[in-house]
C-alpha cells in the first residue's frame, strides 16, 4: 500500500456527525506578545491590469519577518523596531521584485505595484534534461540547500470551513514549529500552538457537523523538501508521466519548470501539477498541484475518516501549493495552502451540500540561535482537530505584534455575522 502512505500524510481527515444544537464560540489561548513594532498595511496589485496579487511576499530584507496578502492582495506587516533600517521587499513569481526604504513609506494605504516578468519565447529553452534525474539531484541537495541543523519558526495559520457559498467555521493560530534537520529522515517536524482563537456557526436547522482532522499536521508536511511526496519521490516515478523540462527566468533567476500527471492506469488518487527548481543550487522554490482527475474518484477512503451512514460524500477536488523563500543563502519555508472540496447526499434529502476546507500556513519568524525542541506533551498531534485544541475570544487587538495573514472581506463579514448571531444567542440564554 504504498500510496496510501504519502496520499495520508497530505490529507487531514474529514470528520461528519450529526449534530442537534446551535454551537456558537469564541475563543483565546495563551498571551500577547508585546514587542515594539511598526506596523504598515497596504496592497499589492499588478502594475498593467491593476488587478491584486495574490499570495505575494510582503517580508524584510535578509530576514525571516515576513507575511503574504490575502485573496484581495491586501497585507499587514509589523517589523520590530530593531529592524527599522530594513528594506521591505515585494515580490510573486512572475514579477520584478520592488524593494523600498521603511522611512520611505506610509503605514497605511500603500499600494505596491509589480510589473509582469516579461518572457520572450526566445528565453523559454526546452532542456533535454530527464525530469526525474532533476528531481533525484534536487532531493540529494536538500541538506546543502535547506540547512542541516534545525531550527524555530513562527507561523500564522488559518483553516476555515465553507457550507456552499457561506463560511461556517474560521480557526487562526500563531503556531511555534521545530523544524528539524532536513538531513534527518527520522526525525521530525513539532508543532504547538501559542495563541489561537476559533468562530463557528452550525445554524438552528442543520444537522451536520463539518471537522477537519490534522489540519495543523497536514500543513508541515506541506514542506515537500522534507516530506517528499509521491511526484518527488523515487519509488513513485513509475506512477508518473513527465513532461520535456522547460528553462525560464523567475525572479532573475534562471528555473526549471517541470510538469506531471499520474498515468491513466494507475488506480489510486495522485497529483497532477508543476515544480519549479532552481537551475544554479537545484533548490525545490515551488510547487502548485492538484488530486489528478485520473484518480479523485479512489480519494474518499483516504480523506474522510467519519460519517453517518446515511450520508454519502465525494470528494470532488483537491488543490495544493507549497513555496520557499531563500534568506542568507539557505532555502525557507514560506507558505503552504490546500483546499479540499467535498459533496455531501444525505438520503431522501433533495439537495446536496457542498464543504469547502482550506487551511493557510505563512512562516513569519525563523531563529536559528535558540533553539529548543519543545516537549513531546506540548505538541500538536496528527488525530487532533484543530478547533477543539482552541478556547477565547475574537477582537481587533488579539494579535499583538504577531504577523498575520490579513482577512480578507468574506472571511471579516464572517466573523462580523457570527459574532451578531452569538450575541443574539446569548441574549435568549
Amino acid at each position: 500500500m504504498k500510496t496510501k502512505s504519502i496520499i495520508a500524510n497530505l490529507n487531514a481527515r474529514i470528520v461528519i456527525a450529526l449534530f442537534f444544537s446551535v454551537l456558537v464560540t469564541f475563543s483565546a489561548y495563551s498571551q500577547d506578545n508585546n514587542e515594539a513594532v511598526t506596523t504598515i498595511k497596504g496592497k499589492l496589485i499588478d502594475q498593467t491590469s491593476k488587478n491584486p496579487i495574490v499570495f505575494g511576499n510582503v517580508y524584510v530584507a535578509n530576514t525571516s519577518v515576513g507575511t503574504i496578502t490575502n485573496s484581495d492582495g491586501e497585507f499587514i506587516l509589523k517589523i520590530p523596531n530593531a529592524l527599522q533600517d530594513r528594506q521591505v521587499i515585494f515580490s510573486f513569481m512572475g514579477y520584478k521584485s520592488v524593494s523600498n526604504n521603511l522611512s520611505d513609506l506610509n503605514t497605511e494605504n500603500i499600494v505596491i505595484e509589480l510589473s509582469p516578468q516579461i518572457v520572450t519565447i526566445s528565453e523559454v529553452i526546452v532542456r533535454t534534461n530527464n525530469p526525474t534525474d532533476l528531481i533525484k539531484a534536487a532531493i540529494k541537495n536538500v541538506p546543502e540547500n535547506y540547512g542541516s541543523s534545525p531550527y524555530l519558526c513562527t507561523a500564522f495559520y488559518r483553516e476555515s470551513i465553507m457550507q456552499n457559498k457561506q463560511y461556517v467555521g474560521i480557526a487562526e493560530a500563531v503556531l511555534n514549529i521545530y523544524k528539524a534537520r532536513y538531513s534527518s529522515e527520522i526525525e521530525m517536524d513539532r508543532i504547538k500552538v501559542f495563541k489561537g482563537r476559533k468562530s463557528q456557526d452550525v445554524k438552528r436547522m442543520d444537522t451536520l457537523l463539518f471537522k477537519l482532522q490534522g489540519g495543523t499536521d497536514v500543513a508541515l508536511n506541506m514542506d515537500i523538501a522534507k516530506n517528499p511526496i509521491s511526484f518527488i519521490a523515487e519509488l513513485y516515478f513509475e506512477d508518473y508521466e513527465y513532461q520535456p523540462v522547460l528553462i525560464t527566468n523567475i525572479e532573475g533567476r534562471e528555473t526549471y519548470m517541470l510538469e506531471f500527471d499520474q498515468k491513466t492506469n494507475v488506480q489510486d488518487p495522485l497529483y497532477k501539477g508543476r515544480i519549479f527548481l532552481d537551475v544554479n543550487t537545484l533548490a525545490i522554490k515551488k510547487a502548485e498541484f492538484v488530486l489528478s482527475p485520473k484518480g479523485i474518484m479512489h480519494a474518499d477512503k483516504y480523506m474522510v475518516k467519519k460519517k453517518p451512514a446515511n450520508m454519502n460524500v465525494k470528494t470532488q477536488s483537491g488543490i495544493y501549493s507549497v513555496d520557499y523563500r531563500e534568506v542568507n543563502g539557505k532555502w525557507t519555508l514560506n507558505h503552504v495552502r490546500y483546499e479540499v472540496k467535498f459533496k455531501v447526499d444525505k438520503k431522501r434529502q433533495l439537495f446536496s451540500r457542498t464543504y469547502t476546507s482550506t487551511v493557510d500556513m505563512a512562516i513569519t519568524d525563523k531563529d536559528t540561535v535558540n533553539v529548543t525542541r519543545f516537549k513531546n506533551s506540548e505538541r500538536m498531534r496528527s488525530n487532533q482537530v484543530f478547533v477543539d485544541h482552541l478556547t477565547g475570544s475574537y477582537d481587533d487587538d488579539f494579535w499583538g505584534s504577531y504577523n498575520i495573514i490579513k482577512p480578507d472581506e468574506p472571511i471579516q463579514e464572517a466573523v462580523e455575522r457570527i459574532s451578531k448571531r452569538m450575541k443574539k444567542y446569548q441574549s435568549k440564554n
